[in-house]
């Protein structure tokens, strides 16, 4: 597996979630010093463009690089606080960018947090026609009913 990573800061939770990260694949730093709008899109593009299966982006409270990262057509980044709202974006958004704090996350509970996201393989069969949904939303799809 390969995970395309970015952060506009480092420390003890980033660096945790790295370790965890290390251990499932190949990990793609993207944006280095970037400011985080720009973090949040890179590796947004990453996955889009299969450069990564999957995305990690970190920021004070996560919710910039989220955000950042959803402008990319085809991401659905998810903010997640929990394992329990990890798990969840990836059962019924099929979430490919984790989100995380790196200001409000004890470094453990991060990784718990990414642990939960990668631990859940696919999403569940039963959410298929509301993440095929979400897709529609983006601009130059059009809806189905």
């Amino acid at each position: 597996m390969r995970i395309a990573f970015g952060a506009d800061d480092e420390n003890e939770a980033t660096r945790a979630v790295l370790d965890y990260l290390s251990g499932l694949g190949e990990v793609v730093r993207v944006a280095g010093d970037d400011p985080w709008p720009r973090i949040g899109a890179a590796v947004g593009r990453a996955v889009t463009e299969g450069r990564a299966d999957f995305g990690v982006v970190m920021c004070w409270t996560g919710t910039g690089t989220a955000i950042a990262a959803n402008k990319v057509p085809g991401v659905r980044a998810a903010l997640a606080w929990e394992p329990w709202i990890a798990t969840g974006a990836r059962l019924w958004n099929d979430a490919n960018v984790l989100a995380l704090s790196l200001k409000r996350l004890a470094p453990d509970v991060a990784v718990e947090v990414a642990r939960a996201f990668f631990e859940t393989p696919r999403p569940d069969p039963d959410e298929a026609e509301n993440i095929a949904r979400i897709s529609e939303l983006e601009p130059g799809q059009s809806p189905s009913r």
